[in-house]
């Protein structure tokens, strides 16, 4: 028999004499973890032996929201649960109790140094004072004492140096500052059985990255997805089972319900003289004070196999085929997710209005909803060519662009810019440009030129555009008035373009983009 509960408030507990079990994290490990874009939810099993009555679990970070603990019960019963937080002791990753432990080495080995210092020190004002004696002898205890003084002072500056490097490695995990949690459960226990508790945690996360390779060649797409995931909670993930989710648990869930709409019509007002220049000034100091006094409000908070990807109904899960390890540090961790090989669509874009180099672009069959959008790297035939932000939301192809091609040549002559009155009320702007485009290639190459027609956004504005050679489309991605010319430029052959857009609009207005 399983029982599910949620974590009851408790004020207090009554004390009776109990058959107590004292666990620490190492008796109940964290057995799956299962990460969101901004946190994670721990799951770990807490043994119960029969007769037992009160049993605690200590060593746990405080940094979770306790009214979210969730357990289930299998061959036992929880009369009651309790928790106490506490200062001491506090719980740190294996990587911080490290820096931790020899920190305090080196603050020890400080202090040795300051204790010599200070006797040798004392040891030269004891010296001053004396007046019997060998001089000689004084002499060189002086001497022995100002040796020492120095010896322990270079010794100290260098130890002070090492102090100051592992508190900023320590302050750089961040995980070493949560309170000690101790969670008591108050049990029935006829037989042995088995506590499973879970909680969302924060300071963990996961992203997708991705990585496109391009080989030119053979016009393949090798397309490998990753998952970055980084976490500081203040306790290492070892040897855990490991599930990436894309959904994002909320805290606070908000009911959106209809509303009526309400409209109405106000009679003008009066003119009203505008308040003091000093009034406004105030006003707008006023604002700015209260959003700089609620931005200081808000704390910043202490900054993350094999996987199978399972469709669920709201969201899509990566889940590990075998047990992985993540320490609470500030490194990130590069997990393959897969990869996946595409025949590749290449052509050359040019879009001579815009710029003359010519990019490489590739186009791809689109991908499935399991693939959530990330930031992806580039790599053409071997080199790097950076990265850009992918979104996947492309429902028949995915197109990337794989940088500059330098082997397409594009040259815009200008054959007449001008505007010229069309009457005493009408004006007229005439722009005529010729486009080439060679191919540098010893191969052939898919040549794309995109050119837009002007679009007026006012009914006094007319426009009229006009080709050498007419569009092979006329829109692109759903987007009317963006014309595309496609052909194939075998080596050294160019492509050539005339255009033509004319303008009229009133002779008194003025007009903005071109």
């Amino acid at each position: 028999m399983k029982n599910t509960y949620f974590l009851p408030t408790l004020l207090g507990l009554f004390s009776l004499s109990f058959q107590v079990s004292a666990l620490t994290t190492a008796d109940a490990p964290i057995q799956q973890v299962t990460l969101y874009p901004g946190a994670a939810k721990i799951e770990r099993s807490i043994k119960v032996k029969s007769g037992e009555q009160l049993v605690s679990l200590q060593g746990l970070a405080a940094n979770f929201d306790i009214n979210q603990l969730q357990y289930q019960t299998s061959g036992i019963d929880v009369n009651a649960v309790s928790h106490t937080d506490s200062a001491l002791d506090k719980p740190a990753g294996n990587e911080s109790s490290q820096l931790k432990t020899e920190i305090e080495q080196v603050r020890d080995q400080i202090s040795a140094q300051n204790a010599i210092i200070q006797s040798a020190e004392l040891q030269n004002k004891f010296l001053t004072n004396i007046t019997k004696g060998s001089a000689r002898k004084v002499q060189k205890q002086a001497y022995q004492a100002f040796i020492a003084i120095d010896e322990a002072k270079i010794k100290k500056e260098k130890l002070t140096q090492r102090l100051n490097e592992l508190e900023q490695d320590l302050n750089a995990i961040g995980d070493h500052g949560f309170n000690q949690r101790t969670l008591k459960f108050h049990v029935n226990a006829p037989q042995n059985g088995e506590i499973h508790i879970s909680y969302m945690i924060p300071y963990a996360r996961w992203q997708p990255v991705y990585k496109a390779e391009l080989d030119s060649k053979t016009q393949q797409l090798k397309l490998s997805r990753m998952a970055m995931i980084a976490q500081k909670t203040g306790e290492d993930w070892n040897n855990i089972k490991l599930t990436l989710s894309t959904s994002t648990p909320q805290n606070y869930v908000e009911q959106i319900s209809p509303a009526p709409w309400w409209v109405n019509y106000y009679e003008p007002e009066p003119i009203r003289p505008m308040p003091a220049p000093v009034a406004m000034a105030e006003m707008a100091y006023g604002r700015a004070s209260a959003k700089m006094q609620a931005a200081g409000r808000d704390n910043p908070e202490p900054g993350f196999p094999q996987f199978e990807a399972s469709e669920q109904n709201f969201s899509t899960e990566f889940r590990s085929s075998t047990k992985a390890s993540v320490p609470s540090s500030p490194q990130l961790i590069y997990l393959p997710l897969s990869t996946e090989q595409y025949p590749a669509k290449l052509s050359v874009w040019a879009i001579p209005k815009q710029s003359t180099q010519a990019t490489v672009n590739v186009e791809i069959p689109a991908q499935g909803n399991n693939w959530p959008s990330g930031m992806v790297r580039l790599y053409r035939d071997g080199d790097y060519i950076g990265q850009r932000n992918w979104n996947n939301h492309a429902e028949s192809s995915l197109q990337m662009s794989f940088g500059i091609d330098d082997q397409i040549q594009i040259q815009v002559t200008d054959l007449s810019n001008k505007k010229s009155p069309a009457g005493k009320t009408q004006s007229a702007t005439v722009q005529k440009q010729q486009y080439t485009v060679k191919n540098l290639h010893r191969y052939p190459v898919n040549l794309v030129l995109f050119e837009s027609s002007p679009q007026s956004q006012n009914g006094k504005l007319n426009t009229q555009s006009t080709y050498s050679l007419p569009p092979s489309q006329t829109s692109w991605n759903g987007q009317p008035g963006i014309n595309s010319w496609q052909t194939v430029l075998q080596p050294a052959q160019s492509f050539q373009l005339d255009v033509q857009h004319e303008f009229n609009f009133p002779a008194k207005g003025t007009t903005s983009g071109f």
